[in-house]
């Protein structure tokens, strides 16, 4: 079964027919997790920042959420991602696959392997039968959909500064946010398949002469809220 875990401007994406909410107890915290159909297509959602979306970036138990995907029976996972545009060639609404990651967080718990040593292989971050999956269901969707992009996560709550932006696209990252790590790696240390559509939902620092507003991101997400859905609808279908 598919499961979605949701952010900023896609907590609707829980409204789902026969849904029903229960709160799923891991070793890292209880979680509310929703089940029901998406078009009639079962699946499970998690809203990451909680219920009310008032659990900020630096502050998400990721290893509860990604722990709780996992206990509840999802066997894949499909996240959103909204992301800042590094490159400037992403337009605001862009839907993006992301293939790969750069982390710039500190001091969140990103491994379950805490008591041991074990080195997780993240040659393929994101599973490429499942971006493969998403590639088809964006096609079928008549969506259209970036494939490929490396996504820096930051560690938040505050946006990014103009040089820092510079630094990372001289890394080769053309999307930036604050969630998306360590989500990954704890989905791929579970060998729980997993990919990421980043959704841009504003400039990069620097690449716009205005500063970063709430309302023109909550705008631009307001408009994606259908063609993610339908994505993440055929992506449950071709699923089963």
């Amino acid at each position: 079964m598919l499961g979605l875990i949701t952010g900023s401007g896609f907590d609707g994406l829980s409204d789902l027919d026969g849904a029903s909410t229960d709160l799923v107890h891991t070793p890292f915290g209880e979680v509310p997790v929703t089940s029901g159909r998406l078009d009639d297509i079962p699946v499970i959602v998690l809203k990451r920042h909680g219920a009310g979306h008032a659990i900020a970036p630096h502050r998400i138990d990721y290893r509860a959420n990604v722990r709780a995907m996992h206990e509840v029976g999802a066997t894949s996972v499909v996240a959103t991602a909204v992301s800042g545009a590094i490159d400037p060639d992403l337009p605001l609404g862009a839907l993006v696959l992301i293939d790969q990651f750069i982390d710039a967080t500190h001091g969140r718990h990103d491994t379950y392997f805490d008591d041991e040593v074990r080195h997780t292989d993240m040659t393929d971050p994101y599973d490429p039968d499942l971006r493969q999956v998403l590639r088809e269901a964006a096609a079928g969707a008549e969506v259209d959909l970036v494939d490929g992009g490396t996504y820096v996560c930051t560690n938040g709550p505050r946006f990014e500064t103009p040089a820092e932006i510079r630094m990372y696209r001289n890394a080769g990252a053309t999307l930036v946010g604050m969630t998306g790590y360590p989500e990954v790696a704890l989905a791929r240390e579970l060998d729980l398949p997993y990919a990421s559509i980043g959704v841009v939902s504003n400039a990069a620092a620097g690449n716009n002469d205005e500063p970063l507003g709430l309302d023109d991101i909550r705008a631009v997400m307001a408009d994606t809220g259908e063609p993610v859905r339908r994505l993440l609808a055929a992506t449950a279908a071709r699923l089963g």
